[in-house]
């Protein structure tokens, strides 16, 4: 069998091939997405616009029309769409084209106005000629000129040789007709065969959908088919989520530009708006890139500066409200890629396919992320290009404290306690992050002062978490004044000692349990180690303590605590020991067995549950001590009649067998495990009457009364149920409840017939039940049966003078009618 305790076996690290396999097929990858680009873009794009075109398709599909039909509509419409735009786009760029010349002489004007306008004074000229003086002292004197040259040989006498230019005329020869086609017909050819192969990849994939995808998952599955299968549909959702969701948005920018820029003033708006619904496709970069050719415009256009300085505000006003509302409206979830992967994604398949592949880097990214999802060898790529978090948060913190952090570690600590709570970072954080740092510490051997640095860093974190709690609870005292419920504050009284076990990392867990202590209004102090060591034990201060935690982060604590538990036991039987397991495995781990072998009122593993069992101890501790302040007394006002009474009909004596089988009945009758018949004297409850007592009370028969159960019925006088006994303030404190497991408890009186309460007729349980109405009635009649019995019998041997106290099978037969 395993022991649940150590750790789980890791998986064997792939083999060294495996890994250089992996690398040349991605090398080989690339080389044939390079070398392949004129068929693997067309096919691309066209996966791309058949997972837009799908869900037309399946609406067609929907109005019975046939697959092949619906394919070519759906195609038809999209490439006449795209053909619109293309039209209108081509007529607004030729428009374009004839009014440039137009605007040369407004940007002349304005670029001669801030020459001249900007301060100092013509301060563009003077930087201009300052650099051409210092180029000009850098590159050395001037060369002498060919008329310096003349100059000189003329001084010497010598006339210089002019030699005449000889013309050469190169003519052209007379072009062919093919050659006139190819030179015109030859750069529409590439786009054309491109856009060729794009129509038929789209009808191709959108006729053969479901072949295609089986064939896939035949090729990749190789056996798993429910793996390849999740990553299809994982891959299809995120793109198609991603296309639409990207159309809307851009969608939603370039129409309210296109509508602004013509309000404004700015030619070709329609032009400019598409534009910028195009170029939104571009990661980061196709915003500025839209912007500009508009900006250009109002600069070239409007001889004065509003037109520029409303474009410019557009712009911005437009990515604000893009980025920060309806980006986080419409995609509620994102892409799955971090914003580092889409840069890098957009240089890497820019690099690969040109400006087509600036398009196309998102969606094709996206895939590369579900692909590292769901196949092993390629999960770096998840590690590398994913927005999931790589680390779980306790990993994260884990990492900031040993890595001394404290400034990172407690921005973690506050950005979790402020989305959730600080009981919540603790037991989900905090705690784990400890936990993780003792498993280190078991299977390290050579380096130890790591221990003390994570457990220091972790103190300083909870005592900044304390700080920042109480500065948001300080900001939210007017809400608290209108009306709104109190925040929780610390209390003068600590209740609650919390002991570190064996380590500093122990203590670290015991002040965040602390912490939350106190921030919920329960006091509570934290000591190290040395407290519960061999000779400091016996000096502990235990004044006002009413439950001590002991914390340990080691998996086995049970040896360890047992010790310490046994020796608190001796010394303070009334305070309450938990053990705080933060390491145990929680499989297969009972924690009310371990409590049974540590000597524990209680063991948790987990940080809420032992916040849930201290709050109950105190509160059933305080309800007890209000019960006690206010229940009837013990002693009654006729208690001396009482006991008269009772040693009149000879019931003061003890065991009495005839009294056992009345107990067993009951016991039957109910179908509870304990029954007793009990008197109550002014010292001791007696019980000569019981059926399922343990051992040591069916040998005596008998208690103080102090820890009397049924001593409640007599002084209540009426019959007394507990369903649960451990939520009774009058029984949380009773001993015998405690060490006996006493769980439920239905007492009725045993009243005489002058109204005297001498005792109890009882049921009790180890487990808790539920107890009717029409049961009370039934135990209360079965004990009025009881005493008018014992009291024929009384004034029978009185008239009589029979030795014999009570009738055996009369008084059965009346009990039980």
């Amino acid at each position: 069998m395993v022991d649940p305790a150590l750790p789980a076996p890791q998986p064997a690290p792939p083999p060294a091939g495996s890994s250089l396999f992996t690398a040349g097929g991605i090398v080989l990858a690339i080389g044939g997405l390079y070398f392949g680009r004129d068929i693997f873009i067309p096919f691309a794009v066209g996966i791309l616009l058949s997972f837009a075109l799908t869900p037309l398709v399946n609406w067609l599909r929907r109005l019975k029309l046939p697959r092949v039909a619906a394919a070519l509509i759906a195609v038809t419409l999209a490439f006449i769409l795209i053909g619109g735009l293309t039209y209108v786009v081509g007529r607004q760029l030729v428009q374009l084209a004839n009014n440039l010349p137009s605007y040369q002489t407004t940007i002349t004007e304005k670029i001669r106005a801030l020459q001249t306008s900007a301060p100092g004074g013509g301060v563009v000229d003077k930087v201009t000629t300052t650099i051409q003086d210092l180029s000009k002292e850098i590159s050395g004197p001037d060369k002498p000129t060919e008329k310096a040259a003349e100059q000189a040989g003329t001084s010497l006498g010598t006339s210089p040789t002019r030699q005449e230019p000889v013309t050469v005329r190169l003519e052209r020869p007379q072009s062919q007709p093919l050659e006139i086609i190819q030179t015109i017909a030859g750069p529409l050819l590439a786009p054309l065969a491109t856009a060729g192969l794009i129509v038929i990849f789209v009808i191709f994939i959108l006729l053969e959908q479901e072949d295609l995808r089986d064939r896939f998952i035949k090729l990749a599955g190789a056996g798993d088919l429910q793996k390849t299968t999740q990553a299809l549909n994982d891959a299809a959702a995120r793109v198609s989520r991603y296309l639409l969701m990207q159309l809307v948005v851009n969608l939603t920018y370039g129409i309210p530009i296109g509508i602004a820029l013509y309000f404004i003033g700015v030619p070709n708006a329609v032009l400019w708006g598409l534009l910028a619904a195009v170029l939104r496709f571009v990661p980061y970069l196709g915003p500025f890139l839209a912007a500009s050719f508009p900006i250009a415009l109002a600069f070239a256009v409007d001889p004065g500066w509003s037109m520029l300085l409303w474009v410019v505000g557009l712009f911005l006003l437009a990515e604000l409200i893009s980025n920060n509302v309806i980006e986080p409206w419409l995609y509620g979830s994102s892409t799955g890629l971090s914003s580092l992967a889409i840069i890098m994604a957009a240089i890497f398949w820019t690099t690969l396919w040109g400006p087509v592949g600036l398009f196309l880097a998102t969606p094709l990214t996206v895939c590369l992320v579900v692909i590292g999802r769901y196949v092993p060898q390629l999960e770096f790529l998840g590690v590398l290009l994913g927005s999931d978090p790589v680390l779980a948060p306790e990993e994260r913190l884990y990492q900031r404290l040993l890595a001394g952090n404290l400034e990172e570690a407690v921005e973690i600590a506050e950005d979790y306690v402020d989305e959730n709570s600080s009981r919540e970072f603790y037991d989900h954080v905090g705690v784990p992050a400890l936990r993780l740092a003792e498993n280190d510490r078991q299977r390290s051997t050579t380096d130890t002062n790591y221990r003390r640095l994570v457990a220091n860093t972790a103190i300083c974190v909870v005592r900044e978490i304390e700080d920042h709690v109480r500065e948001k609870a300080s900001s939210s005292e007017n809400k608290n004044a209108s009306g709104e419920q109190k925040a929780a504050t610390p209390t003068s009284e600590k209740p609650v000692l919390c002991i570190a076990g064996r380590t500093e990392l122990d203590r670290a867990a015991a002040e965040m349990l602390a912490q939350v202590l106190e921030e919920n209004g329960t006091g509570a102090r934290v000591l190290p180690p040395i407290a519960i060591s061999e000779g400091a034990l016996a000096q502990l201060d235990l004044t006002g303590v009413e439950v001590v935690c002991l914390s340990y982060l080691h998996s086995q604590p049970q040896v360890f605590a047992r010790y310490i538990c046994r020796r608190l036991r001796r010394r303070a039987p009334h305070v309450k020991l938990m053990v705080c397991c933060w390491n145990a495995p929680p499989q297969g781990t009972h924690t009310e067995d371990m409590a049974r072998q540590m000597s524990a009122d209680a063991a948790t593993l987990s940080l809420d549950v032992c916040m849930n069992q201290i709050n109950a101890w105190l509160a059933h501790q305080d309800a007890a001590s209000d019960a006690r302040g206010s229940q009837t007394p013990a002693i009654i006002d006729n208690e001396q009649e009482r006991i008269a009474a009772m040693q009149h009909l000879g019931l003061s004596g003890g065991h009495h067998r005839s009294f056992d089988n009345v107990a067993k009945r009951v016991a039957e009758a109910f179908g509870a495990p304990i029954a007793l018949v009990s008197m109550i004297t002014d010292e001791q409850q007696l019980m000569p009457g019981a059926q399922g007592l343990a051992p040591d009370l069916n040998t005596s028969r008998q208690i103080p009364r102090e820890e009397s159960v049924c001593g409640h019925v007599v002084a209540s006088d009426e019959v007394v149920v507990s369903e649960d006994v451990t939520k009774d303030p009058r029984f949380t404190d009773n001993p015998l409840v405690l060490e006996k497991g006493i769980r439920f408890y239905a007492g009725a009186p045993l009243r005489t017939s002058a109204g005297l309460v001498l005792g109890s007729l009882c049921v009790i349980d180890m487990e808790p039940r539920e107890f009717s109405k029409e049961e009370r009635v039934r135990l209360q009649s079965m004990a009025d049966d009881l005493m008018a019995e014992l009291e024929r019998n009384s004034e029978k041997h009185e008239a009589e003078s029979d030795p014999t106290l009570l009738s055996g099978p009369r008084q059965k037969q009346d009990v039980t009618s």
